[in-house]
C-alpha cells in the first residue's frame, strides 16, 4: 500500500509481522551521479549488505542498497522501482525491479522498520535446529583386489530388489516404499519397518539423513558433488546381515545442499552387531556407490524402461566387472611364480635381478666390486651425515646404549652356553672379546653397516655339534677340539668368501617375506623356549616336591644328594618376569598420554637399559640373601691366543670341510636374511644395499675369530631390524581405531655400531665384577624382552592372532580387503606347519638332527616358489606376502 505525503515523497508500507516502511523521494537528474555515487559508497563503506533479485530475465534486476545498522536509515532504488510501485497499489517487495532497466535512475529512499522487528528475543528469527555434518573422503572399491566386493554384487545380482521410477515428494515416503519393498521381497526376514526405517531418518527432522555416501568429481574450480545418486546408509537390529535395495526416482529430487538433483538411490541396512571391517555398512555401501559413480552405468539404467530392465542393465554392468576380474586374474597367473618386488640394491629391482642372472655372462668378482662401489661414494657420511640436529644425537645416544646392552649381556648369556656346551673352552668373556673385535671390524668395513652380527642360539647349537664329534680324535685333555673348531671355521669362512666372489646372494631375490618372517618368529621362539629350559632347570636342581613321583622324575644319580631351596627358582621366575614386564611397559610407554610425543619415545628408546638395571637392582640388592645363578670365567685366560694347532688325521680334516660347509649355509641364510629386511623398501633406506660385500666381510672376520677360538658370528636377527627401528623417525596413523605405523627416516649412521662395540669392548674389564652383579635370569628375562618386542613387526604374528580374532575386530590391513578370510588363516597355517618344522629339527635331542636346520631353512624358498602357488593363488600370494 502506498501513502502520499506533503513532500513528493512517497511512504511504502509492506504488510506482514515485521511492517516495514519505505519512504520513497524523487531526484534531481543532477543529482543522479551523486546519488549512484553515494549507494556505491553506502555499499563499500563495511555496513551495507546488498541483495539481488532475479525473476527469470537477466534485465530484469534492481538492486537496493540500505544500511541495516539502525533502525530508521536511507537506502537507494532505480527510478523504475519506484514508478512501479506508485502505479501497483497492491505490489509487493518482492516484485521490485520487474521493470526493464533502461533509463536507471537512483531514488533515495527512506526505510524505517516496525518496532516489533527490533525485539533480539523473537524466536521467528531463530534457525529451528542445528545441522551437524562430518565428511569423509573414501577411495573406489578396487573389484580386482577387494575379494568381499564381488561377494557382495554377487548377492544382490542373485536376488535384486528394484523400485522403478516411483514420485514422492518427502524422503521419508521413498525410505518407506523401499523399505516395504524389501519386506515383501524378503519376507523371512521378519522386518521390523517402523524402526528400519528410524534408522535412515532422523528422529528430529525427517528431511535429514543420518549418513550417506556420494561422489565427488574434479573440476577445474575445485571438487564437485555428484548430484545424480546418493546411498543411504541405515544400521539397524531389525535386519541380521546387509540388505541393500535400489530405487530410480521419476523426477529428481531436492535432498538438500549437495544433492538436489538425486535420480538414483541405493538404500544400504546393515546390522548394529559388530561384524568384520569388509562386512560393515560403509564397506558395502562404498562397494556399490563406486558402481554408481560410472556415468556410463547412470545413462544406461536412466534410459531402461521397467524394473526387470534396469535389474538386468545392472548384471550387465556386475557381468563386466567379472570378466575383467577373469581376465586379470588370468594374466596374474601367467606371471612368474615369485611376485614379490623388492629393491635388491641400490639400483635392481627383483625383475632386473632375474634378468641379470638369466642373461649375463658370469664374472667372478663383479657383483662384490659393484657393492664396493656403491657404498664407497657414501662412506664419510656414514659417520657424521646424520649429526643435523638435537633429535638425531639423541637417537643415535639411545641407540648405542641399546645396543651395547642388547649385544653385551645376551652375549654374557650365549658364552654360559657355550661354556656349559664346551666344557669351558668357550666362556662368557671369549664370547664378549669376539662381539667388540668383529662388531669393531664389522662397523668400519662392512657397506650395510646397520645390519648387526652377533653370535646367535643356532650358532651356540653347532658350536656342540663340533665339540661332539672332536671327541672322536680328542686325547684325554681335550685339546683337539681347538683345532677342530679352528678348520671348521677357516672352512666356513672359505665358503662365505666363495659366495660373495661368485655373487650367491642373488638367490636372495626369491626369497620372499614368508621366508624372513620364519625365521625371524623362530629366533623369537628359541630365545623364549632357551628362557623356559633355564627355568626347568632351576626347579628341577633346587625345588622339592611333596609327592614322591614327582621327586623321582627330577631326584639325580644315587649318590647325588638333591638340596631342597625353592626360594632359588621362585626368584629366578620373578626376575625373568619382572625384567620382561618392566621392559615391555616402557617399551609401550610411547602408546601412553603421558607426557608430549618427543619424550615418549626418549623413555621407550632406554626400555631395555631400564629393564636390565631393574632385575639386577632386585636380584643383587633387594634379595642378596639368596644365592643365584650368576656366570664363571676363567680370569687367567688371556683374551687372544692363537690356537695350538695339532696335526689332524684326515678323516677329522674332511670332517671339519663338511661341517664348515653346512654353517656356511647357515651363515649365509641368516646373514643375508637379516640384510634383506634391514633393506626392505618400508625402510627407505636411501643409500642402497651390500649383499656380496658383506658376506666377504663376514667371511674375513671369521676366519679371524677361528684362529683365535673364539665364537662365530653372523648377521643377527632380531638385533638387525631392532637397530633400524631405533634409528627410525616413525609416524603413527589411525585407521577404523587401529593404529598403524609407518617409517619416515632412518638415519644410517655407523657412529650407533662403533661406539656401541668400543664401549662393549671396554666392558672386558669388567668381567667378572660387576658384571656378575647380574643374575643370570635376567639375561633371560632380556631374551625373552627381545622376543616379545619383536613380534609386533612381524605380519605372520598379526595374522596368527586373527585366527583367534573377532571378525568386528580384525584391523583394516591391506590383506583383509584383498583376501577372503579363509585363505588368510590357511596361508598362515601353512607357514606355521614350515615354523613346527624348524623347531623340530632345531629343538630336537639328537645333535646330528640339528645339522639339517641350515638345509631347512634353504628349503623354506622352494616350497614358497613352487609348492605354495598350487594351493594359494597368485594374486593373493601377491597381496599375503609381497612388500607393501
Amino acid at each position: 500500500m502506498t501513502q502520499a505525503l506533503e513532500d513528493d515523497s512517497t511512504t511504502l508500507i509492506i504488510p506482514g509481522p515485521d511492517e516495514i516502511a519505505i519512504k520513497l523521494e524523487p531526484l534531481a537528474l543532477s543529482n543522479l551521479q551523486d546519488s549512484e555515487d553515494q549507494a556505491e559508497h553506502s555499499l563499500h563503506n563495511g555496513s551495507t549488505v546488498s541483495t539481488k533479485h532475479d525473476f527469470g530475465s537477466p534485465r530484469r534486476n534492481s538492486r537496493v542498497r540500505c544500511d541495516t545498522a539502525d533502525t530508521d536509515t536511507d537506502c537507494y532504488v532505480t527510478e523504475e522501482s519506484r514508478n512501479y510501485f506508485l502505479s501497483n497499489e497492491s505490489s509487493d517487495y518482492s516484485k521490485l525491479g520487474s521493470y526493464p532497466k533502461h533509463h536507471r535512475t537512483w531514488q533515495k529512499v527512506s526505510y524505517r522498520r516496525n518496532s516489533g522487528f527490533q525485539s533480539e528475543m523473537d524466536e521467528n528469527h531463530f534457525c529451528a535446529k542445528l545441522y551437524h555434518t562430518k565428511r569423509k573422503i573414501l577411495h573406489l572399491k578396487n573389484y580386482h583386489d577387494e575379494a568381499r566386493a564381488m561377494r557382495d554384487i554377487s548377492k544382490f545380482v542373485k536376488h535384486p530388489i528394484v523400485l522403478f521410477k516411483i514420485h514422492h515428494t518427502l524422503w521419508e515416503d521413498i525410505a518407506k516404499e523401499m523399505i516395504v519393498t524389501l519386506a515383501e521381497e524378503k519376507p523371512d526376514l521378519n522386518l521390523d519397518i517402523e524402526l528400519t526405517l528410524k534408522s535412515v531418518t532422523s528422529k528430529d527432522a525427517d528431511f535429514v539423513i543420518p549418513e550417506c555416501v556420494q561422489g565427488i568429481s574434479e573440476s577445474p574450480h575445485g571438487p564437485v558433488t555428484e548430484q545424480s545418486f546418493i546411498t543411504v546408509i541405515g544400521i539397524t537390529n531389525a535386519v541380521t546381515d546387509s540388505q541393500v535395495v535400489m530405487c530410480l526416482l521419476k523426477q529428481p529430487f531436492n535432498f538438500g545442499i549437495g544433492a538436489e538433483e538425486i535420480r538414483f538411490v541405493c538404500l544400504v541396512l546393515a546390522p548394529i552387531k559388530h561384524t568384520k571391517h569388509t562386512k560393515s555398512a560403509l564397506e558395502v555401501a562404498r562397494t556399490y556407490s563406486t558402481l554408481f559413480a560410472d556415468d556410463r552405468l547412470r545413462r544406461n539404467l536412466l534410459n531402461t524402461h521397467s524394473p526387470e530392465e534396469f535389474a538386468h542393465e545392472f548384471e550387465l554392468e556386475c557381468s563386466r566387472i567379472q570378466i575383467e576380474h577373469q581376465k586379470r586374474m588370468k594374466r596374474l597367473n601367467a606371471m612368474p611364480a615369485n611376485l614379490k618386488v623388492r629393491e635388491y640394491n641400490s639400483s635392481q629391482s627383483l625383475p632386473q635381478v632375474k634378468e641379470s642372472m638369466e642373461g649375463v655372462t658370469f664374472v667372478p668378482g663383479r657383483d662384490l666390486l659393484k657393492d664396493i662401489e656403491n657404498r664407497a661414494k657414501h662412506y664419510f657420511s656414514d659417520y657424521f651425515g646424520d649429526l643435523k640436529d638435537g633429535t638425531s644425537i639423541q637417537k643415535i645416544i639411545s641407540t648405542t646404549l641399546f645396543l651395547y646392552f642388547a649385544l653385551l649381556l645376551p652375549g654374557i648369556a650365549f658364552g654360559v652356553l657355550h661354556s656349559k656346551y664346551t666344557d669351558g673352552k668357550i666362556d662368557s668373556k671369549d664370547v664378549v672379546v669376539a662381539q667388540a673385535l668383529s662388531g669393531l671390524l664389522f662397523s668400519i668395513f662392512s657397506g650395510q653397516h646397520l645390519v648387526v652380527i652377533t653370535t646367535t642360539i643356532p650358532v651356540v647349537i653347532y658350536t656342540k655339534i663340533v665339540y661332539i664329534i672332536s671327541q672322536n680324535w680328542d686325547d684325554a685333555d681335550g685339546s683337539f677340539f681347538q683345532t677342530f673348531y679352528m678348520m671348521t671355521g677357516i672352512s666356513n669362512a672359505f665358503f662365505l668368501i666363495l659366495y660373495a666372489f661368485c655373487g650367491a646372494s642373488k638367490i636372495m631375490a626369491y626369497c620372499s617375506r614368508s621366508t624372513e618372517e620364519i625365521l625371524e618368529l623362530f629366533i623369537s621362539v628359541a630365545f623364549i623356549v632357551d628362557s623356559v629350559k633355564f627355568l626347568k632347570e632351576e626347579f628341577s636342581q633346587n625345588y622339592c616336591f611333596d609327592t614322591e613321583e614327582v621327586l623321582n622324575v627330577t631326584k639325580r644319580a644315587a649318590a647325588e644328594i638333591i638340596e631342597c631351596d625353592p626360594t632359588r627358582p621362585i626368584l629366578t621366575l620373578l626376575l625373568i618376569c619382572l625384567t620382561v614386564y618392566v621392559g615391555v611397559q616402557i617399551f609401550n610407554f610411547k602408546n601412553s598420554p603421558y607426557l608430549t610425543a618427543g619424550k615418549r619415545l626418549l623413555v621407550a628408546d632406554y626400555a631395555l637399559v631400564v629393564a636390565v638395571a631393574a632385575g639386577a637392582f632386585v636380584g643383587s640388592y633387594c634379595f642378596q640373601n639368596i644365592e643365584l645363578t650368576k656366570f664363571v670365567v676363567d680370569e687367567d685366560k688371556p683374551l687372544f691366543k692363537i690356537v695350538d694347532f695339532r696335526r689332524p688325521p684326515v678323516m677329522s680334516v674332511l670332517a671339519a670341510i663338511g661341517l664348515g660347509f653346512v654353517v656356511s649355509f647357515l651363515f649365509f641364510m641368516e646373514g643375508n636374511i637379516s640384510a634383506s629386511i634391514v633393506n626392505k623398501p618400508s625402510n627407505k633406506l636411501k643409500k642402497g644395499s651390500s649383499f656380496h660385500y658383506d658376506m666377504f666381510v663376514t667371511g674375513v672376520i671369521n676366519a679371524i675369530l677361528s684362529i683365535f677360538c673364539l665364537p662365530w658370528l653372523h648377521g643377527a636377527l632380531p638385533h638387525s631390524p631392532l637397530h633400524v627401528r631405533a634409528l627410525a623417525d616413525i609416524e603413527e596413523h589411525i585407521e577404523n581405531g587401529h593404529v598403524t605405523e609407518t617409517i619416515v627416516y632412518v638415519r644410517e649412521t655407523r657412529l650407533t655400531t662403533l661406539v656401541a662395540h668400543i664401549f662393549i669392548g671396554a666392558s672386558v674389564l669388567m668381567i667378572p665384577y660387576p658384571l656378575n652383579l647380574i643374575p643370570i635370569p635376567v639375561l633371560y628375562g632380556l631374551f625373552v624382552f627381545l622376543a616379545v618386542t619383536s613380534l609386533g613387526e612381524l605380519q605372520i604374528w598379526e595374522r596368527f592372532v586373527l585366527i583367534f580374532t573377532e571378525q568386528s575386530l580384525y584391523p583394516p590391513f591391506h590383506y583383509v580387503r584383498k583376501v577372503p578370510q579363509k585363505i588368510i588363516h590357511c596361508f598362515t597355517l601353512l607357514q606355521m606347519m614350515q615354523l613346527t618344522a624348524l623347531c623340530l629339527v632345531s629343538f630336537g635331542n639328537s645333535a646330528y638332527l640339528k645339522m639339517l636346520f641350515p638345509f631347512i631353512i634353504v628349503s623354506l624358498i622352494p616350497i614358497r616358489e613352487w609348492v605354495l602357488p598350487k594351493i594359494i593363488s597368485k594374486r593373493h600370494l601377491l597381496a599375503l606376502d609381497g612388500d607393501h
